[in-house]
């Protein structure tokens, strides 16, 4: 019923789909993937993700660096986790640069194929082939790949190909080998996926844990060695860039400059410890899970729900199925706790419910677990169907409309859909080659928003209306020239700040070309 012919054009329409975003200015939406983007690019060349010392940077204590970057010493580090720019920076060191673009969507492929082989195994071919087209073009996952520098797709994606590793055991098996090398890739998969991500080893524990548990009589013990060789390699790999990188094997981009794991340890402090690092508040998760786990998505949603109870009930599937399908709900719950507690505002508007708010890519492992049940539900629904060309009819129909539905929300909906992100970075590579011709290279540009448009090219400092960029404008001034690039200011605010905020600093600030509602000031001593 689902054809190779049919599954080849899912690939090919997810492909050409994350593409969208492609420029030749290496322009990204956000800062995370600007920074991971820079840093894999200098991986790649110096085998390293310690910048070059800056002098004016060490100057004014490390406020001089772009978000998602820390300044250290007057060293540029990465702010984040190193996983994505080591993994992607090691395979441009032998291709060049260009591949970030195409890495993720080719690794997702891959992952879904995985996935469905996965589900093949534990329920029937037509839900497993139908895993893995739901998989690769649920909005979330699309999404996230069209935007393939940020973490989470890649994350997502190692934990399938460990799964993958371990129970479909796909490389060849000799009577002397007996698979040990899929296991060794399970582990190191699973590393990996530690490494991209290590805020999830709470929940990935835990469900290995209960895993094991509900599997215990089909797993052999006896192969439980090679997954911890191929573990240990990875998490090695992981403890010696962050020593390399930060000085300790338990710092992070998020940790440097901040209290050590170590330190932690002899504190009394809950929230230090805590493995919901965001706090517990049920109301603000049950209201978060409502926007984006149920209501933006809610063609899937009910064929999730439905599917649940298809899964769960049907004789035909084994307590084993059904105590997966718990524990990948126990894991969801988990996540939406985690992270539906914090409020995150990615959007300036706190009242937008987009794909591009953080919720959505954090959620990733929930909405992979729903593909089954969604499966399940098409398969249930196609089987009320009286003849074969009936039923196939039916499946067509329902994955039209998904397909349908999906393309709408991924593409189309709202100021973050796809089309609307790719006209707003082309008016930004028109704005980033204005700046950059009007600024000369040695310059430092405050920004609130924009240090995704200029960095590299140009050292960055935000925001403008901060104490601490005030208390530095002084010194930077007598250093470089120092510009300011936001929303442009009102009269009132720029008679404000020349006769009254700049002018007891002895300085002064000058309009140099406006572009829409915002605009490029120069910013100097008179």
């Amino acid at each position: 019923m689902v054809s190779k012919i049919t599954m080849g054009t899912v690939v090919v329409i997810f492909f050409l789909g994350s593409l969208i975003l492609v420029n030749p200015s290496q322009l990204y939406v956000s800062p995370d993937e600007t920074a991971n983007a820079y840093f894999a690019s200098l991986f790649s060349e110096s085998g390293s993700f310690r910048g070059s010392f800056d002098v004016l940077a060490d100057s004014i204590d490390g406020q001089l660096h772009p978000r998602s970057t820390v300044s250290i010493d007057g060293v540029l580090l990465p702010g984040s986790f190193l996983g994505l720019p080591f993994i992607y920076g090691v395979i441009a060191a032998f291709v060049g640069s260009w591949v970030f673009w195409i890495l993720t969507p080719l690794l997702t492929i891959l992952a879904a194929i995985a996935w469905g082989r996965v589900i093949d195994r534990f329920t029937n071919p037509l839900i497993g082939k139908l895993s893995f087209g739901l998989f690769l073009l649920h909005p979330a996952v699309w999404y996230y790949s069209a935007r393939g520098l940020m973490h989470n797709v890649l994350f997502v994606d190692l934990l399938i190909l460990s799964v993958w590793m371990f129970v479909v055991r796909p490389l060849k098996r000799s009577k002397e080998s007996r698979g040990i090398w899929n296991d060794i890739l399970a582990g190191l998969f699973l590393g990996l996926a530690l490494f991209v991500r290590t805020s999830e080893a709470y929940w990935i524990v835990g469900g290995i844990l209960l895993f094991a548990l509900a599997w215990c009589r089909q797993i052999s013990y006896k192969r439980l060695p090679a997954v911890f060789v191929g573990l240990l390699f990875g998490i090695t790999i992981l403890l010696g860039m962050s020593t390399l990188t930060y000085g300790s094997p338990f710092h992070t981009g998020y940790t440097i400059g901040t209290t050590q794991i170590e330190d932690l340890l002899s504190t009394d402090s809950l929230d230090a410890l805590t493995t919901l690092p965001f706090g517990f508040h049920p109301m603000n998760a049950w209201r978060h899970f409502l926007a984006y786990g149920v209501e933006m998505f809610w063609w899937l949603s009910a064929l999730t729900l439905f599917g649940f109870f298809i899964l769960f009930s049907q004789k035909r599937h084994a307590w084993s199925v059904r105590s997966s399908i718990m524990i990948a709900t126990l894991i969801s719950m988990w996540l939406v706790f985690m992270y539906g507690s914090w409020e995150i505002h990615d959007n300036p508007d706190s009242t937008q419910i987009t794909m591009a708010n953080s919720y959505v890519r954090y959620w990733l492992p929930m909405y992979l677990f729903s593909t089954p049940m969604i499966a399940a539900a098409i398969v249930w629904i196609a089987e009320r169907g009286r003849t074969v060309l009936a039923r196939t009819l039916l499946v067509i129909t329902l994955c039209l409309l998904i397909v349908g539905f999906n393309v709408h929300a991924v593409f189309l909906q709202g100021q973050d859909g796809l089309v609307s992100m790719r006209a707003e970075i082309h008016e930004s590579e028109l704005i980033q080659a204005s700046v950059l011709r009007l600024t000369p290279g040695d310059a430092v540009i405050i920004v609130d928003r924009a240090d995704k448009l200029f960095f590299p090219h140009r050292r960055v400092l935000y925001p403008l209306r901060n104490e601490a960029t005030y208390k530095v404008m002084q010194s930077l001034v007598s250093q470089a020239p120092l510009y300011y690039y936001g929303i442009s200011f009102p009269d009132v605010d720029f008679e404000y700040l020349n006769n009254s905020r700049l002018r007891r600093m002895n300085l002064q600030i000058r309009l140099v070309e406006t572009y829409n509602q915002e605009s490029l000031y120069l910013i100097f001593s008179p």
